[in-house]
This record gives structure tokens, C-alpha cells and sequence, in this order.
């Protein structure tokens, strides 16, 4: 799973847990290329319709979200990205008498719809779809006389192109002696299985870095017989993550290598994560180059040492900078509650807070580790979690 949909995951976590004192969180989700001067247009209205609002407190409330978000779009330009943009702005104060205003904003991965909402939510259901797992992998179907090669995305496929086979059939009338005949369809097997080689090649060799993996399918053994034999290239041949039996070859038969590709995956990625952290854990025992403990993952990735970096996926957590309102004590810590002066236990107010999570992700991205994030739900996951405090580093030295 990418950084970037780890931030949008927790954003939807933090927003999901904010509540709004009557109808007062706004959710705006402005397409690509919306017109200036239509969004403009829109907003102004809505702040006009927020003027019939009864309650004098949440009138108040809305058109000051609504003034925030126009404010911040000038502030911008109106310059709306690529796949649009997600606006989140109300009053989250828990107490109903005071007023909190926050706006966030969102690039969302895929094209934003049009939508306008004024709730005691925010609207973060097309946001949740975006961020669901849209892994890329190939399909290949295939047996003795057809092959059909497609790229599954999320839930839906394109297909790339179909191969197939010349072969004659293995009866034959007279005229040919047996063995010329069966050179003749040998040399068209290979023909055949040349073809569907390039058009793997073709479908996936560009894309071979986002792919997940490749799933041969179909009925009988000569899916085995064209894996086995050298008409991939030995990199995509490596992405090949399992072979299954399918009853077709042709668009029926890529949906049930489908089907069969979602238990696969899964379990590929969580083998994947199960390896890593039963190889952490190996060396926690023999004392080798980890370190594990959020403080101290966090001190070696400040010094560069981390080479990879084992995270659980709902750590949680703040790296705050605070003074002390009493004494006027400045410090730093990483906490996931409230903050006291370490010398007087005093309240302290927070100068600067950063995500925790984004603030690894960032030294591992300026120190050049790799970050593999793990599943909470698995063994693996709750041991990481449990011993360790859901993170632990590989060191380049120590």
C-alpha cells in the first residue's frame, strides 16, 4: 500500500471521528476542469441559502465554513488538479457554544464527483471508495487453441488481445506420413505459443514495475507446458504468481481467473509480511542491526541508518513541539494523548504537531528506506504490534 493512500486513510479516520453540532460540516467534491466562474457561482448561492438557516448558531457556523472554502480557494487561484479536489471545512468543536473551524483538503487519487454536502458529517463515502486496494495485475487464459491476455485493475478488466493456435487437428486424412504431420503441429504449437509470448511482452512489460503479479489460467496442462517453456520474458515469468484451472479461455474464463487472482494476491501480500517480520523478529532475537520501539525507530531514522522500515497500519501517534504555559519549558515528544511539562506537570501549549506516521514516511523518503506496512488483522501484524509497538527498523549499521 502506497504512502500516499496511508496519509488519505488516516485523514479519513481523523474526519471520521469529528462531529458537527447540527448541519454545519460541509463536504465539497469539485470534479477536474469545473469551471471557475460556475464554482464561484455555486458557493456564493449556498452562502446566500445558509442565510434562511433558523438556528442563529449554526447559520453562523455554515456561512463562516462557507467563507473559509472561498477564501481558500482564491488563495489558490481556483486552480483545481488533475483529478479534482476535496474540500472537508465546518465547526468541530465538541462544545456547541464555542466555534472551531477547520478546513481540509484533499487531491483525491481518482476523478472527484460533483457534490455539494451540508451534514453533522462529512460525506467521506466516494473518498473511502478511492482508497479501497485498486491493485493492477495480468491475466493470462490459455489451453491448446486460444490464449487471451487482459489487465485487471480493482474489479474491472480491459482485454489486451487473443492469440490463436494454427495447429491442425490430430486426425488427418491421408497424403502425410505421421511425422511430417506432427512436425506440422509442432511447429505451429510454437508458433502459437510465440505469439502469446509476445502479446504478454506487449500487455506487460511496460507497466511491469506497478504490476502485482500475472495469473495463468485454463483447462488442462498446456497452461503448465507454455509457462514452463521460454516464451517469457524472464522478468514478467517471475510475476507469475500462481496457475489455476479455468473452464474458458475467452472472457468467461479471464473472470474466473479473476476470482481465483483475489485469494492469490492476498496471499502473496500477506506472505510478504509475514516473511519480513519473522526475519525481524529473528534478528530481535540474535541481536542483530533492528531497532524497534517508536522512539527509537525514529532516532535512527533521523541518523539515516534505517535500511527498511516495518510499520503497523493503525499506529498512532504525534510528534509534537510544546512550551509549558507555566514555566514557559519548550520540548519535544511523540505522544498518542495529552501533553504535561516534564518539569513542573503543568498544561502545555502545542507550537507545532505533526502526524507521526507521515513524519516516518518522510525521513524514510529523504534517507532512502523502503517501508512495508502490515496488516493489524494478521498474526504477524498483532506480534509487530503487541512486542514491538507496531514499528521496527532493518539497520544499515549500527
Amino acid at each position: 500500500m502506497s504512502e500516499e493512500l496511508q496519509k488519505l486513510k488516516r485523514l479519513i479516520r481523523e474526519l471520521e471521528s469529528l462531529r458537527g453540532s447540527g448541519t454545519q460540516l460541509i463536504s465539497l467534491y469539485i470534479p477536474p476542469n469545473y469551471p471557475r466562474g460556475e464554482l464561484s457561482s455555486m458557493l456564493t448561492d449556498e452562502y446566500s441559502k445558509a442565510g434562511n438557516i433558523k438556528s442563529k448558531q449554526t447559520r453562523k457556523n455554515v456561512q463562516a465554513a462557507l467563507q473559509k472554502i472561498m477564501v481558500y480557494l482564491k488563495s489558490i487561484d481556483y486552480k483545481i488538479p488533475d483529478t479534482g479536489l476535496i474540500i472537508f471545512c465546518g465547526n468541530v468543536s465538541e462544545d456547541p457554544g464555542k466555534s472551531d473551524i477547520r478546513l481540509y483538503s484533499v487531491v483525491p487519487p481518482e476523478p472527484a464527483p460533483k457534490i455539494y454536502r451540508c451534514d453533522s458529517t462529512f460525506y467521506l463515502d466516494p473518498l473511502k471508495e478511492m482508497v479501497k486496494p485498486s491493485q493492477v495485475y495480468g491475466i493470462v487464459v490459455m489451453d491448446g487453441r486460444e490464449g487471451t491476455v487482459a489487465l485487471v485493475k480493482g474489479n474491472t478488466f480491459e482485454i489486451i488481445g487473443r492469440v490463436r493456435s494454427l495447429a491442425p487437428g490430430k486426425h488427418h486424412k491421408g497424403g502425410q506420413s505421421a511425422r511430417r504431420f506432427e512436425r506440422l503441429i509442432e511447429e505451429a504449437e510454437h508458433e502459437y505459443h510465440k505469439k502469446l509470448g509476445e502479446l504478454i511482452k506487449q500487455a506487460f512489460w511496460d507497466i511491469r514495475n506497478e504490476l502485482k503479479g500475472i495469473i495463468v489460467g485454463g483447462p488442462g496442462p498446456h497452461k503448465n507446458e507454455f509457462i514452463n517453456g521460454d516464451y517469457i520474458p524472464t522478468e514478467l515469468k517471475k510475476k507469475i504468481l500462481g496457475v489455476v484451472d479455468t473452464g474458458y479461455t475467452d472472457e468467461y474464463g479471464v473472470r474466473e481467473a479473476m476470482e481465483a487472482a483475489k485469494d492469490i494476491l492476498r496471499d502473496a501480500e500477506i506472505l510478504q509480511q509475514k516473511r519480513e517480520v519473522e526475519r525481524f523478529i529473528g534478528e530481535v532475537v540474535k541481536g542483530g542491526l533492528v531497532s524497534y520501539g517508536l522512539k527509537n525507530v525514529l532516532k535512527d531514522l533521523e541518523a539515516g541508518k534505517v535500511e527498511e522500515l516495518l510499520v503497523s497500519e493503525d499506529l498512532e501517534g504525534w510528534k509534537v513541539r510544546y512550551q509549558c504555559e507555566r514555566c514557559g519549558y519548550e520540548g519535544e515528544t511523540i505522544t498518542s494523548g495529552d501533553v504535561k511539562c516534564p518539569k513542573c506537570g503543568s498544561d502545555v501549549k502545542i507550537l507545532e504537531k505533526e502526524n507521526v506516521v507521515e513524519h516516518m514516511i518522510r525521513l524514510a523518503e529523504d534517507t532512502g528506506a523502503n517501508i512495508l506496512f502490515v496488516s493489524p488483522d494478521t498474526e504477524e501484524g498483532m506480534k509487530l504490534k503487541k512486542g514491538f509497538g507496531g514499528v521496527g527498523a532493518f539497520l544499515r549499521y549500527r
